[in-house]
Order: C-alpha cells, then sequence, then structure tokens
C-alpha cells in the first residue's frame, strides 16, 4: 500500500505537530472520496485503548471501526467516507494532554478530498456541543445537534468543544480553557484556520452546575467575549444561553458591545440537563431550533 496525502482527508479539529496529525476533539473527521471499494488502514502513534470512529458512507451511518494495535484498517465503499472519531478510553485532560496521533494513511486507492466550496459552520462549547454521552455511556459526534445542522444546510462543519470546560475557574475542568481551545487543538499545537461566516456557541451550564456566581459568569464571559471576537472578526455570531434557563440577562448585557453578537434564549427549547446529558432526541430538537433561526433561513 501506498501512503496518501493524509493532512488533506482531515477536518480542521486535527493540528500538525512533529509526531504526526494531532487531535483532541471529539467530533474530529477523516473525510474522503473514493473512486471504489476497498482497504484503507489508519496508522496511529500509539494503540490507544479502545479508539473508535463511527463510519459514515455518503452520509449513513455504516457501522463503527476499533483501533487494533497502533493500526485501524477498514474496507471503504466507492463515493464519499468518512471516519468520526467518537469513543477513547481516556480521561478529558489526558486526551486534551496527549491527544491522538494519526502517522499516516496507506491505500492502493486513489483517494481525493472532499471539496470545501462553501464556507464552514464553527460550533463551540463544552461536552453538549461534543456530542458525548448521548446514548447511556456512548459518544455519538456524527448525531449531535452541530453535525445535524451542518448536514441539514449543507456547511462543512468545524467544532471546538471539550467536556466539562465553561468560561470562569468554576467549570470543573481547566484544560483546555474556553480561550485556549480557541486557537490550539492540543498544547502548543495550533488549530487550523478556515473560512466561517457562522460561529455557534454554546457555554455556561458547567459554571452554573459548579457554582459559577452572577458575577463570576459576567466577568468570564466579558473576558471571553473579548477573545471570540479576535478569533471570529468575519463572522456572525450566535450565542446560545445554557439549556437550563439560566445567565439569559447576562448574555444579553455583555453582548450589546458587539455589532456581529446575537443571543439566542434556549429555555424553551426542552433540551434535559439535569443530572444528564441531552440524548439522540433532544440533539435533534435543538438542531430543528437552530435552523429556524433567522441567520440559517439565508443559508
Amino acid at each position: 500500500m501506498t501512503s496518501a496525502d493524509t493532512q488533506a482527508f482531515l477536518s480542521p479539529e486535527w493540528g500538525l505537530s512533529e509526531a504526526g496529525l494531532v487531535t483532541s476533539q471529539y467530533g474530529a473527521s477523516v473525510d474522503f472520496i473514493s473512486p471504489a471499494a476497498g482497504p484503507v488502514t489508519l496508522e496511529f502513534l500509539e494503540p490507544y485503548p479502545v479508539l473508535t470512529f463511527t463510519v459514515l458512507r455518503d452520509g449513513v451511518a455504516a457501522g463503527q471501526v476499533t483501533l487494533a494495535g497502533n493500526q485501524m484498517k477498514i474496507n471503504v465503499a466507492a463515493g464519499h467516507n468518512q471516519l468520526v472519531l467518537d469513543q477513547l478510553d481516556q480521561g478529558q485532560v489526558a486526551l486534551w494532554q496527549n491527544g491522538v496521533v494519526l502517522t499516516a494513511i496507506r491505500t492502493d486507492l486513489d483517494l481525493k478530498p472532499v471539496p470545501v466550496e462553501k464556507p464552514y459552520l464553527t460550533f463551540v462549547g463544552d461536552s453538549i456541543t461534543a456530542g458525548e454521552l448521548m446514548a447511556g455511556n456512548q459518544n455519538l459526534p456524527a448525531q449531535s445537534f452541530p453535525s445535524l445542522v451542518a448536514q441539514q444546510v449543507g456547511r462543512p462543519l468545524a467544532r471546538i468543544a471539550y467536556g466539562g470546560t465553561g468560561l470562569t475557574r468554576r467549570a470543573p475542568f481547566q484544560e483546555p480553557t474556553a480561550i485556549t481551545a480557541l486557537w490550539q487543538v492540543g498544547p502548543g499545537i495550533a488549530r487550523p484556520r478556515v473560512q466561517t461566516d457562522l460561529v455557534i456557541v454554546n457555554y455556561g451550564l458547567n459554571d452554573f452546575n459548579y457554582g459559577a456566581s452572577r458575577q463570576e459568569f459576567t466577568f468570564g464571559l466579558r473576558v471571553y467575549l473579548l477573545e471570540l471576537v479576535k478569533r471570529f472578526h468575519d463572522a456572525k455570531v450566535l450565542l446560545l444561553t445554557p439549556f437550563n434557563g439560566e445567565y439569559v440577562d447576562i448574555f444579553q448585557q455583555e453582548s450589546r458591545r458587539f455589532d456581529h453578537l446575537e443571543v439566542v434564549d434556549t429555555s424553551d427549547w426542552a433540551v434535559l440537563t439535569a443530572n444528564r446529558h441531552p440524548n439522540v432526541e433532544e440533539h435533534q430538537r435543538a438542531a430543528e431550533q437552530i435552523l429556524a433561526l433567522e441567520p440559517f433561513k439565508e443559508l
């Protein structure tokens, strides 16, 4: 088998390191068009425990594949194939610090990258945006609301989402911080820049659940919005309030400082978050609500 141009097939959740292409993100994908059915092997730096990808063929889920040793062997179909990272037996902080490193894609097929003909939709947030724990202990990023929205409008997806993160020191995980995640996919590893004209942000739930006061959250949001605007200064930004209905007035107050920020009150979306993560049906409901927003009517 020959080595394919690995970097050309990776979503924006992968960054370049000395060891290879690295990601720390559930929902990161390997995406290509194959002229025929046949074998493809992905080689990784280490035998990561229970590293699993969902396989999609022309957008339809077609099972899962798990790493064996440091190789992942699959038989792809003719057409559009996508592998979405959804499981890894490793904690969030360790995943961020170490990442998953892809070193090569080997095949005799003449794989082609999927053309990017429209700007990316960028979704930013915590474990809910990442699609974690949607079915018991199973992560389903390919069925999460960011994926559903991007599929519906025919846009490529960029995701910046890490479990346990928030906008204050009260959030249980501080690696990465929300600001660091905007710029990096791992410690010191730059996040690729892509053209995006619409950014959807959902933070605040972890801050509230772990005791952030209104004053703490106001300050955290104020600092974060400055960095968010710096990162996405040419894009329209939709700020989804926490699904539990908290901090809505704080979002409205702080967003007034910027012209291209719009607050979306999600408190009536019936996305339940008390002691649980939203399930598949609730992600579908969130996607429907987002697609009904005015900016999406213009896409």
